[in-house]
């Protein structure tokens, strides 16, 4: 390990293995793809499945808050912070993925509303999905130790050309 060659193969362990992560993580929303989309106004179970809220109208600039209602008066803010844009065709609607609830739970519906409390002609549905969340952090996981290891990497061979008489 006292060739400069291994300073290259340690970059390369780093980028492939940062490639292989940014692959396997954006097939997280292969499944969302492959799902059908429910309209939204009716209770559903959503118990040990992530809620993904989309629209059949996207309406970039606006801001639309969507709730989770239920069980009962419980409500609770599902998220559309870093949503990318996913699309979903059921029945020849085109739906775009515009927030995604963790962990939905059971008897609960899905409500819409824009922000400035103008009409809004956009049809809202929900898709239920499992464990996005576990494949981002195994993709993050990937990244984080093809890194490391060529930090490892570069870091040994270093020290051997050092440690060379």
């Amino acid at each position: 390990m006292r060739s400069r060659w291994w300073y290259v193969v340690a970059a390369l362990v780093a980028a492939v293995g940062w490639i292989v992560a940014v692959a396997f993580t954006a097939g997280t929303w292969d499944e969302l793809r492959g799902s059908t989309v429910i309209p939204s106004g009716q209770p559903f179970d959503a118990q040990g499945h992530d809620v993904a809220v989309l629209t059949d109208l996207p309406q970039p600039g606006r801001d639309i808050a969507c709730e989770a209602v239920g069980p009962g008066e419980e409500r609770t803010e599902i998220s559309s912070d870093s949503i990318v844009d996913v699309t979903v065709t059921t029945d020849g609607t085109r739906w775009h993925l515009i927030a995604l609830m963790e962990d939905g739970r059971a008897d609960m519906t899905v409500e819409c509303t824009p922000g400035d409390e103008l009409s809004d002609s956009a049809s809202y549905g929900y898709a239920l999905v499992n464990d996005l969340d576990g494949r981002d952090l195994m993709g993050s996981l990937i990244a984080w130790v093809s890194l490391t290891a060529g930090i490892v990497l570069a870091a040994v061979t270093a020290w051997r050309r050092r440690a060379a008489p």
